[in-house]
């Protein structure tokens, strides 16, 4: 039996959801018309209005998402993703809401193709691995960012580039792109040099090595170089640096003991970000623990670092061609880069990757969004870090100062492992989209896309700082398309409000999901209450969701009714358009004695003109909590 029904019957029936009519203090009660939404019995289908609410079913296969919204051209009106999976290059799909997704097949495959008996090809034909695009206006081009691992040299990866000027591709190695590249005609001779620099340094060479692997002769084989290429790392600049840092297993170690530190440095994960301020363009990596496979480094943990990129996305040089600037940014279990003691608090394991930029115009701030522990681990989450300027110096933010992103409590079974993120805005609203594991109890290696949105808070410092309503697997607004959580909008009020609690609480757009002593819900006392959320003008809405506290000890089992103030659309008449009780859904919120934050009491209904909505909620015998109110309106 479906459980939602088609509710959208056009504007000529904005008021035709009421039924038995009443007379109250001036007003005309009806009865609403609506449907209660709840998860449907066993062997049932699931079915619900995918314009009004999305759920996590984790069932798009791959890892380490990276997605754009397009606002202009032939894809506008899109959101394009792009994850690790096929290994020989990058498959991509698009959807108009981030949950439903269809593939458009390969976006970038290794470069391979032969002319007069000469193979040309990339330096890597497997293992490609997380995908980070970008659109560069200025330059009219996509550009999809990717690690690889170099040909039968086991694990050693680079860093390199493929651009389009569609987001669905064919992409171009960015190797092969630049060598036939002409600037315009108004390009400085600085401009003409650096690209005749860039040809060069990029051109295809023979590699004999690969050819004999391959089983071709020799000199019939050439390679086109990655993009960036950190070999020789503590060449790069004199004495001690963040650079030298970076290459060296570990810190302290002895190069007359360990030559090869100075040399190959292993990176994966590349994230390019433009800074909205200075408009310079930055690059952000891993440099890689474990086995290197060019040299026989091991880097004992992970960590994060940025080199500085010119106006064409090529590592920016100094006066020598070396790379004019390469920082790091993160150390494991130190909170900042430097600190001699690790902060047993941050419980980061050795893993810092997958970074992803974000500048928020508030508060001024960079906030470098990073992965901790290893992909395959239950614990495998989204941290921050915040900085004043895109390259640091980042502080990490402790737990209960909100710099836990996005993470799986050790104990729940309905979401692990949720990391590896990028973030994406339309209509300048924000979402989280991250891989989970397809075994949400244990974790594992195989991943699945999910998302959530991005909202915004104020930890207990005064910090603003990112939040995510996740990771979610209770039904949850949908928000991308043409119905926003309009309740930020509405003035609030409560009756029975504890003691130190605050009705902004109730719409700020924060939903609960860990105690972790940054995100706050609104708490009432033992007894009954209602709560109005009050708008300046009428406002076209179509679904409410009330959602129950995190804490299982504060829930609420029902919502006696709501009242919705509209008006009659023939006569113009004042009408009370109310609910009968509300239940909540314990039934998929409550599963072998295993509560799941998230979970709301939902209702649908016609879409319908409302200046006015009063919840009134039952007498309960002990203090209980709301942790958001939000409702989709235009």
């Amino acid at each position: 039996m479906k459980k939602f029904l088609a509710l959208f019957l056009g504007a000529a029936m904005l008021f035709g959801v009421f039924a038995a009519v009443g007379c109250s203090k001036g007003a005309t009660r009806v009865a609403l018309e609506y449907t209660e939404y709840k998860a449907p019995a066993e062997g049932e289908e699931d079915t619900y209005d995918r314009e009004l609410v999305y759920q996590n079913d984790l069932d798009v296969h791959g890892a380490d998402p990276s997605v754009i919204y397009v606002d202009e051209g032939e894809q506008a009106g899109y959101f394009y993703m792009y994850v690790t999976g096929i290994g020989r290059g990058f498959e991509c799909f698009r959807s108009k809401d981030l949950d439903e997704w269809e593939s458009m097949g390969v976006a970038y495959e290794y470069t391979n193709f032969e002319v007069d008996g000469i193979t040309y090809s990339s330096f890597a034909a497997s293992n490609h691995w997380a995908p980070e695009v970008i659109y560069d206006e200025e330059l009219g081009l996509y550009c999809l960012f990717y690690s690889a691992g170099y040909r039968f040299k086991g694990l050693s990866f680079y860093l390199d580039c493929a651009v389009s000027e569609n987001p669905q591709g064919p992409f171009t190695q960015y190797a092969r792109y630049i060598e036939t590249l002409e600037l315009s005609d108004s390009a400085s001779q600085e401009e003409r040099e650096q690209l005749a620099y860039w040809q060069e340094k990029l051109a295809p060479y023979i590699d004999n090595d690969v050819a004999a692997e391959l089983g071709l002769e020799e000199d019939t084989l050439y390679i086109y170089p990655p993009l960036v290429d950190f070999r020789n790392m503590r060449e790069q600049k004199e004495g001690e640096t963040d650079s030298d840092y970076m290459a060296r297993t570990p810190a302290s170690t002895d190069l007359d003991t360990y030559p090869n530190s100075a040399g190959y440095m292993k990176v994966i994960d590349a994230c390019p970000f433009i800074d909205p301020v200075s408009g310079e363009k930055y690059l952000y990596f891993v440099r890689d623990l474990g086995e290197s496979g060019e040299t026989s480094n091991r880097f004992a943990t992970s960590c994060i670092g940025v080199i500085a990129m010119d106006d064409y996305w090529r590592p920016k040089l100094d006066e020598n061609g070396n790379y004019e600037s390469v920082k790091l940014l993160t150390e494991t279990n130190r909170k900042n880069v430097g600190d001699t003691i690790a902060d047993s608090s941050l419980i980061e394991g050795d893993v810092n990757e997958g970074p992803y930029m974000l500048y928020n115009e508030e508060s001024g701030k960079y906030y470098l969004l990073f992965s901790a522990n290893s992909y395959w681990e239950k614990s495998y989450s989204v941290r921050v870090a915040v900085g004043d300027s895109p390259t640091g110096p980042f502080t990490k933010l402790s737990r209960s100062e909100g710099g836990w992103l996005l993470y799986a409590d050790p104990s729940c079974s309905w979401m692990s492992g949720t990391g590896h993120n990028s973030v994406v805005e339309k209509d300048g609203k924000q979402y989280i989209v991250y891989h989970a594991h397809q075994n949400r109890s244990q974790g594992g290696g195989a991943r699945m896309i999910g998302f959530d949105s991005l909202v915004w808070t104020t930890n207990s410092d005064g910090l603003l700082i990112p939040h995510a309503n996740g990771g979610s697997y209770s039904y949850m607004p949908q928000t991308t398309g043409e119905w926003s959580n309009i309740a930020p909008e509405a003035a609030v009020t409560s009756t029975n409000t504890a003691e130190g609690s605050d009705v902004k609480y109730l719409n700020d757009g924060v939903v609960k999901f860990h105690d972790d002593g940054v995100v706050n819900e609104f708490d009432m006392n033992a007894g009954s209450a209602e709560i109005t959320l009050t708008f300046e003008d009428y406002r076209e809405i179509s679904a409410l969701f009330i959602f129950n506290s995190f804490d299982f000890d504060r829930t609420l089992g029902q919502v006696d009714s709501v009242e919705f103030y509209t008006k009659d659309a023939e006569t113009g008449e004042d009408v009370i358009a109310y609910t009968s009780a509300l239940t909540f859904d314990w039934d998929k919120y409550y599963v072998d004695g295993e509560y799941i934050p998230g979970g709301s009491f939902v209702i649908y209904f016609q879409p319908m003109l409302v200046n006015k909505i009063t919840i009134k909620l039952p007498a309960v015998s002990s203090a209980c909590s709301i942790s958001d109110i939000m409702v989709l309106g235009k």
